[in-house]
Parts: C-alpha cells; structure tokens; sequence
C-alpha cells in the first residue's frame, strides 16, 4: 500500500524534473538573466550585494546564484539549476497538502504545476519569481496549519515563508495584502456559508518557544542579506524605501503596460479628474493574464472559472485560497506593468482550486445515480484534454519555438540568432585561453544585455549604448553594431573582417557582427574576407 501511495507522486515529481532539466542550456539567456549574472560578477569583486531599492527584487537569488556560480562555473547549467530546485522543492511542497485538501487535490495540482507551460517555461529561467512562488506555498501551507494545529513546522514555514517573500521581491506586500484579507473575510462568509467540513479552529496552542526562534531567524536572515552579509548597512534602509519607486514603476508601466487588453477604467473619468482619485485614472481592469490563461494555462483557467463556487462554500482552506486568488489576479490585473512571468505568482492557487472542481466531479456527493456518473464521466472528459493540451504546449514553447515572437510568454528572450555573435568568440577563447586578456570586442548597440555576462570572462569589452560616446577608433577584434549604423564602422575599419548578421532579441533590429580576421582566421577556416581596408568585397 505505501508503495502505490508514493507511486503517483514520484511519477509526477519525475515529470516536472524530466521538463526542467532537460535541455536547460537550450534556450539562449535572457535579457534578466544577463543582468542578474553580471550582479553576481560584481559580487565575486565586492564580496556581497550592494541592494538597490529601485532594483525592484531582494538580494536572496543573488546569493544563491553566487554560490552555485562559484562552484559549478560560470556556465547557463550554474546560472538556471537554483530556480530549478526551487520549483521542484514546490512541486515536492505540493504533496504535502495532502493531510488539508486530501491526495487527490494534492496531486492533480502537483500534477498542473509539474506540466504547466508557464511554469515549465520560468522556471528554466534564472529570475526571481520561482522563489517566490516556492515562498508563497510554503507560507499558505503553514498558515493552514497552524490554523488547524500550530504544529511546530508550520510555524516554522509560515514565519520562513513571509521571511522569504520578503527577501525575493517587492510584490510581496500584494499577496500578503490578499492574504490577510482572506483569513479576515473567510469567517465572515463561514457564518453566512458554513464550511463542509465545519471549521473548528485551532486544536493546540502556538508554541511560544518556536514563534520568537523562527521570528529571530527571519530577523537574522533579512538583516544579513539586505546589509550585504554585514557590510553595505544602508541596504536596510532599501527594505522600505523600495516601494515609492515600485509604485512609481508599477503605475508608469514603463514600457510594459498592455493596453490592448484593457477592459474599462477602474472608476469613472468623471471622479478621476480632480482631487485625491487623480491617482487612480491609471488603472483599468485588464483581461491580460486570463488571455495568457486561455492560450497556456487551461488548467488554471478551470480554477479561476470555478472560484466563486468555492468562495461560497465548500472546504474552509479553499474559501481562504479562492479570496486570495481571486485579489491577487484583480490587484495585477488594474496594475498598468505587467510581465508574463508574474503569471506564476497569479496561477498557483487556482490550479488548487481547479483540482478542487475536477474532484467535486468525480466524486461529488450526489445521491441521484445516473447523473452522478454524467457528472463524473464530464470530469474525466474534461480533464484528459486539458493535462494533454498543456503537455504538448509545453513540449512545443520549452523545446521548439522557445524564442518565438509569436509566443506571448517569449518576452525580451534573446534569439537564438545570439550565436552568431558570441559562439566564435567562444570557440577563439577555447583554442586559446589567452585571448581572454589579449582579444578587444566593441559593442555598439543601445541594449547590449545578456552580452557582458555571456563574455564576462574578456577584459577587455567596450560597451557603448549611445553614437556620441563612441571611442575614435572602432578596430577591434569583433566588433557589434546596429546593421542601419554599419555603413558609418566599416568606414572607420582599417583591418579585414568576417560579416555576419543576426538578431538578438525582440523589439531589436537587425545587428552586424564584424570578427578581424587576423584573430579569427583559425575559427572561419578557409573563408574569405567580407571587409577589406574598409570596402566590402565583391
């Protein structure tokens, strides 16, 4: 019986591991994760994290990505394998819910996790949002139980799960916002709508003892990353000062609003004119993350559909989950940013609550036989469809068409086309290891990320976002510009180069890579110039 009882989870468990593992490197860095590798680089130089509140993300994943760096290399496997835990350990965290929803929810929902597009996808990349996710599931995972039972490890969770929600990222302040406003509005509606099972309360006390030990850890963990391991104190201060430029950020959208998804104005222009609501013209309800749902996330959709069934009834933990859930996808949806990554953050709760229905219909309590089994057979027809739908299109967005601009997922993600450009300088560097100090590179491009930390190991690259801070002379040994600004290079070019063209990401034109072919004679074997002296060759 134990063995059939571990049999689904660890077929499921290997799934998720199987899709996240596979191939990790297949996929060309992203623009953030460009980024968050070059913090680390500067790490390696100042020995910690200087925490910038205008950064918009806590020093936790800066550290772990440090030490895996330091130990595995400076290579996508040691940037990408920390988020990739991180998810696993939240499908392993999934499991435990058993013992609150029951093993079918358990693992219909680890199952959803395991297979989702969306989480399949982001939690291949090296970004902060798998963290969080992980820290929101432990914290709701310890505040059912410590309303059922304050069991020393769900205090444990709840206080380490805020604690880690704190030190990932700012959006923290919605989901505990929505949390706090679940566990208040939750008896209310108990007592209009009594829960099924009747919701007793707490059986045991909250051990003192464990609350001020896990309260002195959090504090510990908080005041030693955001002061940079004890040496940049002032990043305390950032801790706070973060959220008037979060909220700056947020409201402006900053090139990410989705306006095309607006629906209607949170309130009318007319109240939005004058006076203390001029703050709120801004804000609109969008359908944004239910049109990423209705491409990717059939499963969670199912859960978002059917939530209002479980706010007015049903298990006393799904009421908590579906107000919760429901906040969280409203307060994102007014938001005027929005990066398709934050789905993650927004679905977790309702592919709980999408298991929840699809075990209401297969075992529903229904007296009546025959529509009892119409019930039952429409679970299974349902579900079938949507776990093969969301496997294929995971398959398809992670292994195939994973820098896809058709893709709505596939967002600032650098094109494979990236290899043109860094692939021979990473073969010269391999031929000769002493090219990494002797080799000059010149990037020429108004956004140049994840270029310097894919060659972060040459000292001598020039990065030059703006024409009028060119240096005089452009010869180099590779050079990357902009394709409409090459005619103005190849004037200045005195030596002979290889020309390749490529592209390195969307919302970017074509670019031209130039690679002196005295340098790179041995990786272009038996090709001829493309530039010479200046004139490109017949």
């Amino acid at each position: 019986m134990v063995k059939r009882q571990l049999l689904f989870p660890i077929l499921i468990f290997l799934v998720a591991a199987i899709f996240r593992l596979s191939f990790l490197d297949i996929k060309p860095p992203h623009f953030d994760e460009g980024i968050n590798g070059w913090f680390c680089d500067q790490m390696a130089k100042n020995g910690y994290y200087a925490y910038d509140p205008t950064n918009y993300h806590g020093p936790l994943h800066f550290y772990v990505l440090y030490v895996f760096l330091r130990v595995f290399g400076r290579n996508l496997w040691a940037l990408r394998i920390p988020v990739v835990l991180a998810s696993l350990t939240t499908v392993f965290w999934i499991f435990l819910f058993r013992r609150f929803f029951g093993k079918t929810i358990a693992y219909l929902t680890a199952l959803g996790m395991a297979i989702s597009p969306g989480y399949i996808f982001y939690n291949r990349y090296s970004i902060h949002e798998s963290w969080l996710v992980l820290f929101m599931v432990m914290t709701f995972w310890g505040l059912l139980g410590v309303l059922v039972d304050c069991r020393p490890p769900h205090v444990w969770a709840l206080i380490l799960g805020l604690t880690g929600m704190v030190l990932t990222k700012e959006t923290y302040i919605l989901h505990l916002i929505a949390f706090l406003c679940a566990i208040c509005v939750a008896p209310v509606l108990g007592k209009l709508f009594p829960s099924s099972p009747a919701f007793t309360g707490p059986k045991a006390k909250i051990s003192g003892k464990h609350v001020i030990a896990a309260i002195l850890t959090s504090l510990l963990l908080i005041v030693f990353f955001y002061s940079g391991n004890f040496r940049n104190w002032s990043g305390l201060l950032g801790l706070f000062q973060t959220f008037l430029p979060w909220t700056k950020t947020g409201v402006e959208a900053a090139g990410h609003a989705k306006a095309s998804d607006d629906l209607f104005p949170l309130l009318p222009p007319a109240l939005t004119n004058a006076g203390p609501l001029r703050a709120l013209a801004s804000f609109k309800l969008n359908w944004y993350w239910l049109r990423l749902m209705l491409r990717y996330e059939w499963f969670a959709l199912v859960g978002v559909l059917f939530s209002i069934r479980f706010i007015f009834g049903g298990h006393f933990a799904l009421r908590i989950l579906a107000i919760y859930s429901v906040l969280v996808l409203f307060f994102y949806s007014i938001i005027p940013y929005k990066t398709p990554w934050c789905m993650i953050s927004i679905a977790w709760p309702f592919l709980f609550l999408g298991a929840a229905f699809f075990q209401l219909l297969v075992r529903n309590p229904i007296r009546a036989p025959a529509f009892s089994n119409k019930l039952r057979i429409l679970g299974f027809a349902m579900i079938v469809p949507i776990l093969g739908y969301q496997t294929w299109r995971s398959y398809d967005l992670n292994f195939l068409r994973f820098d896809s601009e058709k893709e709505p997922y596939v967002y600032v993600q650098t094109f494979r086309d990236y290899h043109t450009l860094v692939d021979p300088v990473l073969r010269k560097i391999a031929k000769d290891p002493d090219s990494k100090e002797e080799m000059s590179g010149l990037i020429l491009l108004n956004s140049y990320f994840p270029i310097p930390w894919v060659l972060g190991e040459l000292t001598d690259v020039g990065y030059y976002s703006q024409k009028d801070r060119w240096p005089k002379s452009l010869d180099a040994d590779f050079i990357v510009v902009e394709a409409d600004k090459s005619p103005e290079v190849e004037k200045q070019l005195k030596d002979n180069y290889f020309i390749d063209d490529f592209r390195l990401r969307d919302g970017m034109d074509e670019c031209s890579a130039y690679f002196r072919v005295e340098t790179f004679q041995d990786v272009f074997p038996g090709r001829e110039p493309d530039l010479v002296h200046g004139k490109l060759a017949q």
